[in-house]
């Protein structure tokens, strides 16, 4: 019979290579996509190779259209792995009521991240412009606005709905039985993965953390409701807001938001540190769990894909 210690590294092997899977047919499905795209622009520039990639690569850079695709696929993908309980067992809610102050405390730990988010590129660019080198087109990407309906409907619904199915419910249920903990870590670290973008990779782990708290003590759809708000207040409604102010002003109010909704995190962390001690305490790991986990040949894969998928978006200056 198995040992749990083997079977949350099979767990870890499978899940992580289901990823991996998701990553090829997203990819799959945007060559296919962009295959089509070609055909019909040389269709409206016969001839014009130079008109015709650019125009291939404007489209693709703003059409959303093959994400929502992809992700669709990647659902179906996961509710097979959960042999059917994605839509189940995996989305069972607590019977704790989200209060407006626990609503408040969570968005201010999502303020929390964006400013690390900003932090952090502010000094890895600096450090990495020591070397001559940029992580300005990964930072672009990974917080570019949505310039197309498709678009918006992947970055404000259709991506949080289907992250938050497949990392919160496929994932932490998948790894749930291993301690809430494991759960929660495990589970925010694939996801952080799986953006395959170094700014985007540190941002997205401390955000799962938070959502796959919520997903375990509230419900997963309050993550999803998270989810979309940091996507589609904090991120596109801001950068809406911001575009009629000049920059600098701009740039100050997102400063003054994100430090108020920091400071609040924190006095939190600071005030509640016993009792978040005594949580961690009561729902840790049994000792040897995170040791078989990392020794997944399959996690190991999908993490040095996502690393080199990150390594590509840093140029020279």
């Amino acid at each position: 019979m198995m040992s749990a210690n083997q079977q949350v590294r099979k767990d870890v092997s499978l899940f992580s290579a289901l990823c991996l899977i998701y990553v090829f047919v997203m990819i799959m499905i945007s060559l296919i996509y962009q295959t089509i795209v070609t055909l019909f622009q040389a269709i409206r520039y016969p001839g014009n190779l130079e008109r015709i990639q650019k125009a291939t690569e404007s489209f693709m850079s703003r059409d959303g259209s093959y994400y929502l695709i992809a992700v669709c696929a990647g659902v179906f993908i996961f509710w097979l792995y959960r042999d059917g309980k994605l839509f189940k067992s995996d989305l069972r809610t607590q019977k704790r009521v989200m209060t407006p102050k626990t609503f408040g405390i969570v968005l201010s730990f999502l303020l929390l991240g964006q400013l690390g988010f900003v932090l952090f590129n502010q000094i890895f660019e600096a450090v990495l412009n020591i070397f001559g080198f940029s992580l300005f087109k990964a930072i672009e990407s990974a917080s570019a606005g949505s310039d197309s309906v498709t678009m918006f409907l992947y970055a404000g619904f259709f991506g949080p709905v289907s992250e938050e199915l497949i990392f919160r419910g496929a994932g932490l249920r998948t790894f749930e039985k291993y301690g809430k903990i494991f759960a929660i870590l495990m589970s925010s670290l694939l996801f952080g993965l799986f953006h395959g973008n170094l700014p985007q990779f540190v941002f997205a782990t401390f955000v799962g953390m938070i959502f796959s708290y919520v997903t375990l003590e509230y419900s997963i759809f309050w993550a999803m409701i998270f989810h979309i708000f940091n996507n589609l207040v904090i991120g596109e409604g801001l950068t809406y807001l911001y575009s009629f102010l000049p920059d600098d002003v701009g740039g100050a109010l997102h400063l003054f938001i994100l430090l108020i909704g920091a400071s609040i995190a924190v006095i939190f962390l600071f005030k509640n540190k016993t009792d978040i001690k005594r949580y961690v305490r009561r729902n840790r790991a049994y000792p040897g769990t995170y040791r078989q986990a990392f020794r997944s040949v399959w996690f190991w894969l999908f993490a040095c894909l996502m690393c080199l998928t990150s390594l590509t978006l840093i140029r020279h200056l």
